[in-house]
């Protein structure tokens, strides 16, 4: 039972959360392998975390990633602190040449729209990032 004076109605509850959701499809004219993926893929997670810390983020509720390359496997990876290195589930066996990306962000400290800003800027990069 809340009652009126509740935390939740003080005027200094804290930062209110903000959350992403985006799915892009990527292509590539020469596949990286698996485990460079695996490994671009923790770094991109880490260098947003970096980014939300460095503009002001406040706390991690949860980064998502799931990259899936059709019937040949996937990848999930998720991070809930600034240091952690992301934890990775899955596997992918081939080259690849398609995958989605699917990226949930949950995040306290910053308005809805500069997380908008922050991630959309990242995911723009992210197929040069992951290619090169």
């Amino acid at each position: 039972m809340l009652r009126e004076d509740s935390c939740l109605d003080h005027p200094h509850r804290g930062p209110e959360l903000v959350a992403f959701s985006k799915e892009i499809s990527l292509s590539f004219p020469h596949s990286p392998s698996p485990f460079l993926l695996r490994e671009k893929i923790k770094a991109f997670l880490m260098n947003l975390t970096n980014t939300l810390r460095e503009d002001g983020c406040q706390l991690i509720g949860h980064i998502k990633v799931l990259v899936k390359s059709g019937t040949d496997g996937y990848y999930f990876m998720s991070t809930t602190s600034f240091d952690q290195i992301p934890e990775c589930k899955g596997e992918i066996e081939k080259g690849i040449s398609n995958l989605s990306l699917t990226i949930h962000v949950i995040v306290y400290g910053l308005s809805e729209d500069r997380l908008n800003f922050l991630v959309s800027r990242k995911i723009e990069k992210i197929g040069k990032f992951l290619e090169a």
